[in-house]
């Protein structure tokens, strides 16, 4: 949506506090985005898989090259990568953004209820919670 063009608008306190809202609402999306992505490679790089165990009869086939390359870290790091569940990861990655939009638009609502009796901090709350956005 395009944002109207509101002249002379005046935010009160309580405006001026709930952009400070929004405004952690971002720095709180990219903390957890962060957090997804150090999760993820924790879980493929930071040794979440299992090695296999010592005394498992496989003694005799310990000094072949096949076993020792299937074995490898980077063998066991490819599998984590393979068998990671990268959908997981994504549906998560992009509910934060849904998460983040349906606080801004509960946030929205309360302020342009409260500010009803002000048309121009009406207008600004009303166009904020229909999705009006300064990077359009």
């Amino acid at each position: 949506m395009k944002c109207p063009t509101i002249v002379n608008l005046e935010l009160s306190e309580s405006s001026l506090e709930a952009i400070k809202e929004i405004a952690e609402l971002s720095d709180l999306e990219k903390l957890a985005r962060s957090a997804l992505l150090f999760g993820q490679l924790w879980s493929i790089f930071g040794g979440a898989s299992k090695k296999g165990a010592s005394g498992s009869g496989l003694e005799q086939y310990e000094k072949s090259l096949a076993f020792k390359v299937a074995s490898s870290d980077t063998a066991q790091s490819g599998y984590a990568i393979y068998a990671s569940n990268w959908e997981l990861f994504f549906k998560a990655n992009s509910s934060l953004s849904a998460i983040k939009l349906s606080q801004i638009e509960k946030i929205a609502f309360r302020q342009a209820s409260l500010h009803f009796q002000k048309p121009k901090e009406y207008q600004f709350w009303r166009a904020i919670y229909l999705g009006c956005s300064i990077d359009e």
